[in-house]
């Protein structure tokens, strides 16, 4: 399973957390979802996404409602204690689950 570096631990944890891209860092990370994961998501690079995470960059307007609905269902997964979890697959699937049971 996804493992973060220490230091894009610390500055995710450093960061404006009132940023929405920190946000999505910090569930991420909390999450175990990977960077590439979220960029297929959304639709951005992966740096696009890590510069979210470390707040250099605001999530552009177009982007925001997916990261919005991203960010709660990985936070409502790990309040239910359903992420983060044993590997990639079954982390996706349980994400899948959450977005379905939120529409």
């Amino acid at each position: 399973m996804i493992d973060y570096s220490k230091k894009l631990y610390d500055t995710v944890r450093l960061a404006d957390m009132n940023k929405l891209g920190v946000q999505l860092g910090a569930a991420c990370i909390d999450a175990r979802v990977p960077v590439q994961i979220v960029a297929k998501w959304v639709g951005v690079s992966r740096q696009g996404v890590y510069n979210w995470f470390t707040g250099l960059n605001e999530v552009a307007q177009k982007h925001q409602a997916k990261v919005v609905k991203i960010t709660s269902t990985l936070l409502r997964a790990l309040d239910d204690g359903k992420l983060p979890a044993e590997d990639l697959g079954t982390t996706l699937a349980i994400v899948q689950q959450y977005r379905k049971e939120a529409k």
